[in-house]
């Protein structure tokens, strides 16, 4: 008997505490905003040194592209590199348009070795900001078709 005035009232107290039910309810939501930095460019670029000026070295050339950046963090910069040196006697340069409040390096010759190209960005969004290549050959630059793969970071400043 005992045993069932137990049970009884442990069913009594769960069945009142399913009806006993607010008309208010709470949820706590958390949202973590992470350090945001990414960087695109568009399109594959191509270039052709064919001219000179007799006794002079040949033609520099070059072409325009354009990158978008978004970042939401403090004190960045943007470097470049490429993935493999380029051959003896042809140079490849680049500049890259700083987007608002942020500067940019001017051209810089581009190497396996990284390069600053813009430099104090802060929280930012550009979008078609200019990137031009320049290809520079001297005379003993071989005829041949060089083609690399150029990498840009955003990092820490």
């Amino acid at each position: 008997m005992k045993n069932l005035f137990t049970l009884t009232l442990v069913l009594f107290l769960s069945a009142t505490a399913v009806f006993a039910q607010s008309n208010k309810a709470t949820h706590t939501v958390s949202v973590n905003v992470a350090e945001i930095a990414v960087i695109s460019v568009s399109g594959d670029v191509s270039m052709r040194i064919a001219t000179a000026t007799a006794g002079q070295a040949p033609d520099p050339v070059s072409a325009k592209s354009s990158y978008n950046v978004t970042t939401n963090g403090e004190d960045k910069k943007i470097t470049a590199e490429l993935d493999t040196d380029m051959p003896e006697g042809l140079t490849l340069n680049a500049t890259m348009d700083a987007p608002e409040g942020a500067t940019s390096a001017g051209k810089k010759a581009l190497s396996k070795t990284a390069v600053d190209l813009v430099s104090k960005i802060e929280q930012v969004r550009g979008t078609g900001l200019g990137l031009t290549y320049e290809a520079v050959a001297t005379v003993e630059a071989d005829p041949d078709n060089v083609t690399r793969t150029v990498t840009y970071t955003i990092t820490k400043n």
